[in-house]
Protein backbone atom coordinates (compact mmCIF):
# COMPACT_ATOMS: atom_id res chain seq x y z
CA UNK A 1 0.00 0.00 0.00
CA UNK A 2 2.83 1.91 0.66
CA UNK A 3 4.50 1.70 -2.53
CA UNK A 4 1.37 2.01 -4.46
CA UNK A 5 0.89 5.79 -2.79
CA UNK A 6 4.25 6.65 -3.34
CA UNK A 7 3.81 5.41 -7.41
CA UNK A 8 1.12 7.89 -7.67
CA UNK A 9 2.70 10.88 -5.69
CA UNK A 10 5.44 10.07 -8.43
CA UNK A 11 3.59 10.20 -11.20
CA UNK A 12 1.38 13.63 -9.80
CA UNK A 13 4.54 15.09 -9.20
CA UNK A 14 6.48 14.99 -12.65
CA UNK A 15 2.81 16.02 -14.15
CA UNK A 16 3.12 18.98 -11.33
CA UNK A 17 6.57 19.47 -13.11
CA UNK A 18 5.40 19.01 -16.50
CA UNK A 19 2.70 20.86 -16.22
CA UNK A 20 4.78 24.00 -14.98
CA UNK A 21 7.40 23.68 -17.87
CA UNK A 22 4.13 23.73 -20.57
CA UNK A 23 2.74 26.43 -18.82
CA UNK A 24 6.23 28.29 -19.16
CA UNK A 25 6.85 27.49 -22.22
CA UNK A 26 3.82 29.11 -23.59
CA UNK A 27 4.36 32.34 -21.61
CA UNK A 28 7.38 32.87 -23.22
CA UNK A 29 5.94 32.01 -26.84
CA UNK A 30 3.53 34.86 -26.37
CA UNK A 31 6.29 37.22 -24.94
CA UNK A 32 7.71 36.41 -29.02
CA UNK A 33 10.36 33.65 -28.20
CA UNK A 34 10.28 31.92 -31.26
CA UNK A 35 13.19 28.38 -30.02
CA UNK A 36 12.56 27.56 -26.75
CA UNK A 37 14.15 24.73 -24.44
CA UNK A 38 12.19 24.34 -20.69
CA UNK A 39 12.89 22.07 -18.14
CA UNK A 40 11.26 21.42 -14.47
CA UNK A 41 13.19 20.91 -11.71
CA UNK A 42 11.85 17.76 -10.23
CA UNK A 43 9.45 17.46 -7.15
CA UNK A 44 10.09 15.61 -4.24
CA UNK A 45 8.56 12.46 -4.04
CA UNK A 46 7.87 12.99 -0.47
CA UNK A 47 5.71 15.94 -1.41
CA UNK A 48 1.95 15.25 -1.48
CA UNK A 49 0.23 16.80 -4.48
CA UNK A 50 -3.46 16.91 -3.55
CA UNK A 51 -7.17 16.49 -5.75
CA UNK A 52 -7.93 19.84 -6.67
CA UNK A 53 -11.45 19.68 -8.10
CA UNK A 54 -10.70 22.95 -10.03
CA UNK A 55 -7.59 22.20 -11.35
CA UNK A 56 -3.93 23.59 -10.39
CA UNK A 57 -3.58 26.94 -11.51
CA UNK A 58 0.08 28.12 -12.25
CA UNK A 59 1.57 31.75 -11.90
CA UNK A 60 4.27 33.67 -12.56
CA UNK A 61 5.68 37.17 -12.35
CA UNK A 62 6.30 38.48 -15.58
CA UNK A 63 9.51 39.80 -14.79
CA UNK A 64 11.21 36.86 -14.46
CA UNK A 65 10.32 35.34 -17.66
CA UNK A 66 13.83 37.30 -18.71
CA UNK A 67 15.92 35.13 -16.35
CA UNK A 68 16.99 31.65 -16.98
CA UNK A 69 15.44 29.71 -14.16
CA UNK A 70 12.22 31.19 -13.32
CA UNK A 71 9.97 30.45 -10.56
CA UNK A 72 6.75 29.31 -10.90
CA UNK A 73 3.64 28.99 -8.20
CA UNK A 74 1.37 26.22 -8.70
CA UNK A 75 -1.85 26.79 -6.24
CA UNK A 76 -4.94 24.93 -5.59
CA UNK A 77 -7.60 27.57 -4.73
CA UNK A 78 -10.33 24.51 -3.24
CA UNK A 79 -7.76 23.52 -0.98
CA UNK A 80 -5.51 26.55 -0.06
CA UNK A 81 -2.85 24.71 -1.11
CA UNK A 82 0.55 26.29 -3.34
CA UNK A 83 3.81 25.46 -3.61
CA UNK A 84 6.79 27.38 -6.13
CA UNK A 85 8.85 25.04 -8.32
CA UNK A 86 11.33 26.50 -10.61
CA UNK A 87 11.66 25.97 -14.04
CA UNK A 88 14.95 26.50 -16.55
CA UNK A 89 14.02 28.19 -19.76
CA UNK A 90 16.41 28.36 -22.50
CA UNK A 91 15.63 30.02 -26.23
CA UNK A 92 18.11 29.01 -28.47
CA UNK A 93 19.02 29.93 -32.22
CA UNK A 94 21.34 28.53 -34.76
CA UNK A 95 24.58 29.93 -34.76
CA UNK A 96 27.12 29.12 -37.42
CA UNK A 97 30.67 28.33 -35.65
CA UNK A 98 34.11 27.16 -37.11
CA UNK A 99 34.45 23.26 -36.57
CA UNK A 100 38.36 23.78 -36.49
CA UNK A 101 40.83 26.43 -35.57
CA UNK A 102 41.06 28.84 -38.39
CA UNK A 103 43.89 31.47 -39.34
CA UNK A 104 43.60 34.64 -40.83
CA UNK A 105 42.83 34.48 -44.67
CA UNK A 106 41.44 31.44 -44.41
CA UNK A 107 38.45 30.40 -47.34
CA UNK A 108 35.39 29.74 -45.22
CA UNK A 109 33.38 26.56 -46.60
CA UNK A 110 31.00 23.72 -45.64
CA UNK A 111 34.06 21.56 -44.28
CA UNK A 112 35.45 23.92 -41.86
CA UNK A 113 31.67 25.32 -40.83
CA UNK A 114 28.93 23.91 -39.10
CA UNK A 115 25.69 25.06 -37.06
CA UNK A 116 24.70 24.63 -33.89
CA UNK A 117 21.69 25.35 -31.53
CA UNK A 118 23.27 28.40 -28.82
CA UNK A 119 21.35 29.72 -25.71
CA UNK A 120 20.80 32.89 -26.88
CA UNK A 121 21.70 34.77 -23.98
CA UNK A 122 25.34 33.95 -24.23
CA UNK A 123 25.75 35.26 -27.67
CA UNK A 124 27.08 39.26 -27.00
CA UNK A 125 27.39 40.18 -30.75
CA UNK A 126 25.63 39.81 -34.39
CA UNK A 127 25.59 36.00 -35.61
CA UNK A 128 25.12 33.92 -38.84
CA UNK A 129 22.37 31.32 -38.59
CA UNK A 130 23.34 30.06 -42.17
CA UNK A 131 26.25 28.47 -43.38
CA UNK A 132 25.38 29.49 -47.04
CA UNK A 133 25.50 33.48 -45.84
CA UNK A 134 29.04 33.41 -45.14
CA UNK A 135 30.64 30.75 -47.79
CA UNK A 136 33.59 32.41 -49.73
CA UNK A 137 34.62 34.86 -47.03
CA UNK A 138 37.73 35.22 -45.50
CA UNK A 139 38.83 34.84 -42.04
CA UNK A 140 40.34 38.19 -40.51
CA UNK A 141 42.25 36.86 -37.52
CA UNK A 142 42.63 33.33 -35.90
CA UNK A 143 39.16 31.85 -34.60
CA UNK A 144 39.70 29.25 -32.39
CA UNK A 145 36.82 25.66 -33.07
CA UNK A 146 33.52 26.23 -31.71
CA UNK A 147 33.53 29.72 -31.83
CA UNK A 148 30.30 31.20 -33.58
CA UNK A 149 31.86 33.59 -36.38
CA UNK A 150 30.68 37.37 -36.41
CA UNK A 151 30.67 39.72 -39.12
CA UNK A 152 34.06 41.53 -38.15
CA UNK A 153 35.86 38.43 -37.97
CA UNK A 154 35.00 38.44 -41.90
CA UNK A 155 35.75 40.33 -45.04
CA UNK A 156 33.80 39.23 -48.15
CA UNK A 157 35.94 41.01 -50.14
CA UNK A 158 39.49 41.89 -49.17
CA UNK A 159 41.85 44.05 -49.45
CA UNK A 160 43.97 43.25 -52.89
CA UNK A 161 40.89 40.99 -54.20
CA UNK A 162 40.38 41.27 -57.81
CA UNK A 163 36.34 42.09 -57.97
CA UNK A 164 33.81 42.56 -60.83
CA UNK A 165 32.62 46.30 -60.56
CA UNK A 166 29.25 46.57 -61.45
CA UNK A 167 27.39 50.03 -62.35
CA UNK A 168 24.20 51.18 -64.07
CA UNK A 169 20.49 51.83 -63.51
CA UNK A 170 17.45 49.67 -64.87
CA UNK A 171 17.72 50.32 -67.96
CA UNK A 172 21.26 49.93 -68.29
CA UNK A 173 23.89 47.80 -66.27
CA UNK A 174 28.12 47.93 -67.22
CA UNK A 175 30.64 45.76 -65.72
CA UNK A 176 34.30 45.98 -65.63
CA UNK A 177 37.40 43.94 -63.31
CA UNK A 178 38.98 46.03 -60.41
CA UNK A 179 40.90 45.22 -57.06
CA UNK A 180 39.76 46.39 -53.90
CA UNK A 181 41.58 48.70 -51.65
CA UNK A 182 40.20 47.90 -48.39
CA UNK A 183 38.72 45.01 -46.60
CA UNK A 184 34.77 45.10 -47.12
CA UNK A 185 31.43 43.43 -45.21
CA UNK A 186 28.13 42.55 -47.28
CA UNK A 187 26.70 46.24 -47.78
CA UNK A 188 29.33 47.77 -46.42
CA UNK A 189 30.91 50.27 -49.02
CA UNK A 190 34.90 50.45 -49.83
CA UNK A 191 37.44 52.21 -51.93
CA UNK A 192 38.03 50.21 -55.44
CA UNK A 193 40.05 50.95 -58.70
CA UNK A 194 38.96 50.54 -61.73
CA UNK A 195 41.24 48.36 -63.50
CA UNK A 196 40.80 50.26 -66.78
CA UNK A 197 40.92 53.84 -65.82
CA UNK A 198 42.77 53.62 -63.30
CA UNK A 199 40.25 55.88 -60.84
CA UNK A 200 39.51 54.83 -57.56
CA UNK A 201 35.74 54.43 -56.61
CA UNK A 202 33.34 53.83 -53.39
CA UNK A 203 30.95 50.54 -54.39
CA UNK A 204 28.76 48.56 -52.18
CA UNK A 205 29.68 44.86 -51.45
CA UNK A 206 27.44 42.59 -53.06
CA UNK A 207 29.16 39.57 -52.87
CA UNK A 208 32.43 37.66 -52.34
CA UNK A 209 33.64 38.77 -56.24
CA UNK A 210 31.52 41.51 -56.94
CA UNK A 211 30.80 45.21 -55.63
CA UNK A 212 28.56 47.98 -57.09
CA UNK A 213 28.36 50.96 -57.96
CA UNK A 214 25.34 53.27 -58.19
CA UNK A 215 24.99 56.25 -60.63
Amino acid sequence: MCIAAQATNNVENIALADNAAKFIEQQLINNGAENVEVEASAVDDRINVPVCADGITYTVNPDSLFQSNITVKASCASSAWYMFLVVHATEIQPVVVVSSALSPGTLLSSENLQVINMDKKRLRSTTFADIEGVIGARIKRRITAGRPVEPDDLCFVCKGDQVVIGAGSANMQVKTNGIALEDGKLGESIRVKNARSNKDLVAQVVSTSEVKVNF
